[in-house]
C-alpha cells in the first residue's frame, strides 16, 4: 500500500467539520448504558494507540478500545465510510484492537471515521461514534495580495486589505497588530471572499505623515487540520521626511539630477546656484553671484554633467534674454554659451532624441500696465547644438503663439506642446506636435478644458499627464493624453485646487501630486497630498498632509523611487525648506 506523509489526531470533541453519515444503531441505547454501568468502569471508546500527533509513513489506524469487540461487519463499515475514504477496510485484530486501513488521503483536512456500527461484547455502543483524522502535510500560511499600494497613507478613509492562504483555512479572525502605526487602525470587519481569500475592513486615524510600519500576525487563523498560522507580515509605509533646507528660497524654478545622483537647484529668483550632493546631509552653494536672472529662465540636462540655463528675464526690465549659459555640476564651472536668436523667457524647452536642444515659444517683453499686464508671446522655435553650442532658429512657426505652456518629447521622438497663452487671461485649448525629421509643426487633439501655465508629466507608458494649470478657469481637472488613441481626456478632477503643484510618478505606476494653490499667486495652497490610482480606479485619495503649505515649488526622482521637493513660495514668502518622499522606516 502506498505511503503519505501526514499526521493524525483524535480529539473527543471531533473534527471542525463534521461528517454527514447515517447512523443505523441507536447510538446511545438503553440497555448498553445499564451494562455498561454494571460490568464496568466508564464508557465504552476507542482511542488511538500512539495517541500524538506527528509527522510519518502512515496509511493506517489502529484503535485500542477498553472493551472486548463483539463481531465487526466490516463490509457495512467499508460502505459507511466510502464516501470519504477510498479503499477502506477494517480489521479485528485480538480482541480489544481495531485496524483501519485505506489509500493515502492528498489532501489536507479534517476526516472522519465513522464507527456507528461498532459494539462491545456486552452490546455497548461506542462513547463517540465518529473519530477525527487529521492530514496535515503543510503548515499555513497568508501573504498580503490586494491592497491600497505601500504608498498609500490614508487619513480618517476606510480601506481593506486582502489575505490569501497558502491552503483553505476552517478558520480567519480577526489579524493582531504591532508597530509604529498599529495604535491608529481600527478593524471593522471581516468578509470571506473564498476558503484561501479575506478582506479585512478598518479606518485609519494617522497623526502625521511620517514612515512608520505595521506587523500582522494570526492567532485566529487556522486550518482545516487545526494548524494556527504561523508567519506574519509587515508593512511598511512611506511618509514625509524633512530634508536640508536651501541655503536661498526659490520659485518657479525647475530641480535637476546629474549622472551621480547630486541636486542641483539653480536660479528662480535668486542668482545662484546650490547643490546637494549624493549622500550629503547640506545644500553647497557653488556660485553666489551667477549672471543676473530674476525669472522665466529654462535649463535642461545635455548630459550627465552639463546643465544648459537659457533665457529669463531680469529684475524690473521689459525685454527678455537671449543668453545661455553651461553649469558643469561637477566642477561647478559656470560659462557663457551661445545666445538665441529671440529673446525668451516663460518658454519651454526639451532635449531631443539626437541630443540636441529644442526652445519653444514663450515672452519677449511686457509692460507690467495697469490694470494688467501686456506681453508679446512668441510662435517662433530654436534648436540648440551641444557641439557647436549655437541656436538656429526653425523656418516653420508654431501654429499658435504660446507662452506658460508645457512641452514633453514623446516614445517615438516628436515633441508634443500643450496649451499655453497668447495673453496672460486667454489659456488655450490647442495642442500641437513638432517632427524633429522633418523640422514641421502640426495641430494635435483638443484639450477638454483651456489651460495655461500648466505643467507635463510623460509616465512610464509613455502618455502624458496634465495638471497643474494655473489660468484653467479654475478647473481642477487633471488631464492625460493617450498616445495610442490621440485623444486628450479628463482622467480625474483632484480633491484640490493644484496650481502650480508638482507632480512624479510612484514606483506602482500612481502618481503623487504635492502642494500647489488654490489660485495663481494665492497665500493659501494645499497641504493635502494627493496620490492619483492612475489607470486603476483613476480616483484621488489623499495621502496625508505636507509639513507646510507650498507651491511655485520642484522635485525631483531618485533611482530608488523616493522623491525630494524643494523651495516653492509659503504664505507669500520664499520657502528654503526641502521634503522627502518615499523613505521608509
Amino acid at each position: 500500500m502506498n505511503k503519505i506523509y501526514f499526521s493524525i489526531v483524535f480529539l473527543l470533541f471531533g473534527c471542525l467539520v463534521p461528517g454527514e453519515f447515517k447512523n443505523v444503531f441507536d447510538p446511545k441505547s438503553i440497555s448498553g448504558l445499564l451494562l455498561a454501568s454494571v460490568g464496568n468502569a466508564g464508557a465504552f471508546e476507542c482511542k488511538e494507540k500512539s495517541n500524538t500527533k506527528s509527522f510519518g509513513n502512515i496509511d493506517q489506524v489502529l484503535l485500542q478500545c477498553n472493551r472486548e469487540l463483539a463481531s465487526l461487519d466490516t463490509s457495512f463499515l467499508a460502505d459507511l465510510n466510502e464516501q470519504t475514504f477510498s479503499n477502506i477496510s477494517f480489521t479485528k485484530i485480538g480482541n480489544d484492537q481495531l485496524l483501519i486501513q485505506f489509500d493515502p488521503i492528498t489532501t489536507d483536512g479534517c476526516y472522519e471515521v465513522n464507527l456507528s456500527s461498532v459494539v462491545s461484547g456486552l452490546g455497548e455502543t461506542l462513547s463517540e461514534s465518529k473519530y477525527p483524522i487529521i492530514v496535515d502535510t503543510q503548515l499555513p500560511t497568508v501573504s498580503l495580495v490586494s491592497y491600497l499600494p505601500i504608498t498609500d497613507y490614508t487619513f480618517f478613509t476606510a480601506r481593506y486589505w486582502d489575505f490569501e492562504s497558502s491552503e483553505p483555512l476552517n478558520q480567519f479572525g480577526l489579524p493582531s497588530i504591532s508597530g509604529k502605526l498599529a495604535p491608529f487602525i481600527v478593524f471593522r470587519s471581516i468578509q470571506k471572499i473564498s476558503d484561501t481569500k479575506f478582506r479585512v475592513y478598518f479606518e485609519t486615524n494617522f497623526k502625521s505623515n511620517e514612515p512608520g510600519s505595521i506587523t500582522f500576525s494570526f492567532p485566529n487563523a487556522t486550518d482545516k487540520a487545526l494548524n494556527v498560522v504561523t508567519n506574519t507580515i509587515t508593512i511598511r509605509l512611506i511618509g514625509l521626511v524633512a530634508g536640508p533646507y536651501l541655503n536661498f528660497g526659490r520659485s518657479e524654478f525647475d530641480a535637476f539630477q546629474n549622472q551621480n545622483g547630486d541636486v542641483i537647484a539653480i536660479y528662480g529668483y535668486n542668482s545662484s546656484a546650490e547643490i546637494l550632493r549624493r549622500g550629503s546631509n547640506s545644500f553647497q552653494l557653488t556660485n553666489p553671484s551667477l549672471p543676473e536672472i530674476h525669472r522665466g529662465e529654462r535649463g535642461v540636462m545635455l548630459d550627465g554633467k552639463r546643465l544648459l540655463i537659457t533665457g529669463g528675464i531680469k529684475f524690473s526690465v521689459a525685454t527678455s534674454l537671449t543668453e545661455s549659459y553651461i553649469f558643469d555640476t561637477e566642477t561647478t564651472a559656470f560659462t557663457q554659451s551661445g545666445s538665441m536668436v529671440e529673446p525668451r523667457h516663460m518658454h519651454d524647452i526639451v532635449k531631443l532624441p539626437n541630443g540636441k536642444v529644442m526652445v519653444i515659444g514663450g515672452i519677449r517683453d511686457f509692460t507690467p500696465a495697469n490694470p494688467s499686464l501686456y506681453f508679446t508671446t512668441l510662435n517662433t522655435a530654436e534648436i540648440y547644438d551641444p557641439s557647436t553650442e549655437t541656436f538656429t532658429q526653425l523656418s516653420n512657426r508654431l501654429k499658435t503663439p504660446r507662452s506658460f505652456s508645457c512641452s514633453v518629447v514623446l516614445n517615438d521622438g516628436r515633441v508634443m506642446i500643450i496649451g499655453g497663452t497668447d495673453g496672460i487671461f486667454a489659456p488655450k485649448d490647442t495642442t500641437e506636435f513638432f517632427d524633429p525629421n522633418t523640422e514641421t509643426f502640426s495641430w494635435g487633439p483638443s484639450l477638454p478644458t483651456p489651460v495655461g501655465a500648466l505643467k507635463c508629466l510623460k509616465l512610464s507608458d509613455g502618455n502624458v499627464l496634465i495638471y497643474g494649470a494655473q489660468l484653467s478657469n479654475l478647473s481642477n481637472a487633471t488631464m492625460l493624453y493617450d498616445v495610442s488613441k490621440n485623444r486628450i481626456l479628463t482622467v480625474a478632477n483632484s480633491l484640490y485646487r493644484r496650481e502650480w503643484s508638482f507632480a512624479l510618478e510612484l514606483p506602482d505606476g500612481g502618481v503623487l501630486f504635492y502642494g500647489g494653490a488654490y489660485r495663481y499667486n494665492t497665500s493659501e495652497p494645499s497641504r493635502m497630498i494627493e496620490k492619483l490610482d492612475y489607470a486603476k480606479s483613476n480616483s484621488f485619495y489623499e495621502m496625508g498632509m505636507s509639513r507646510i503649505s507650498v507651491s511655485k515649488h520642484s522635485g525631483v526622482k531618485f533611482s530608488d523611487g523616493t522623491f525630494l521637493f524643494l523651495g516653492g513660495e509659503s504664505g507669500g514668502l520664499f520657502n528654503h525648506g526641502t521634503d522627502y518622499y518615499g523613505l521608509i522606516e
